[in-house]
């Protein structure tokens, strides 16, 4: 059973290679690298609760996200090479950074934009106020990112922990991470 870092890091680049080409056909196979678990995460940007706005838990959350994100995010990139990887015996944990530049793919999003605001502004477990205000920053930063035009970029951190599943390197939890602005 190998335990290289390297091993570690291919898996990153498949992950990469998965965001790269966007191809949502082949999201059945790009969801290999994740553990067979139905507790695994996959933690947005916008997350403050587990199994809210943009924390994902098990397979079938994580593959929505992936696919939301392939078809309307913007291109990602990841510090493949950069990232501080260790290793632990059956488990493996990585940070790197990367960006993720503005495409066309808003004009698409725009529309789940206002679906995800109004998922906001309807949610009973929330204040009106606080309803309000986080709808207000969702819209908000959508208008941002739209004001900045296609080729704009933003950074972020990525901190994955990975599993030795079936004998091969698979994530577990994931998190980005953006800087507040």
């Amino acid at each position: 059973m190998s335990h290289s870092i390297e091993d570690v890091r291919a898996v990153l680049q498949q992950f990469q290679g998965g965001y790269t080409a966007r191809a949502v056909t082949q999201l059945d196979e790009f969801m290999r690298l994740f553990a067979p678990d139905e507790d695994i995460e996959l933690i947005g940007v916008g997350a403050a609760k587990r199994a809210a706005n943009e924390w994902f838990v098990g397979q079938a959350a994580i593959r929505d996200i992936v696919e939301g994100d392939w078809t309307y995010w913007g291109d990602v990139t990841l510090d493949v090479a950069g990232a501080t990887i260790t290793i632990n015996g059956d488990v493996a944990w990585l940070t790197t950074t990367g960006a993720v530049t503005q495409t066309q793919a808003f004009d698409k999003a725009l529309p789940q934009y206002l679906q995800q605001m109004k998922a906001i502004l309807e949610n009973a477990e929330l204040d009106p106020d606080t309803q309000l205000m986080e709808a207000t920053h969702f819209g908000m930063r959508r208008l941002r990112e739209r004001s900045k035009g296609s080729g704009q970029s933003w950074p972020f951190t990525f901190v994955a922990v990975l599993i030795k599943s079936d004998a091969a390197w698979r994530f577990h939890t994931i998190h980005w991470s953006m800087p507040v602005d």
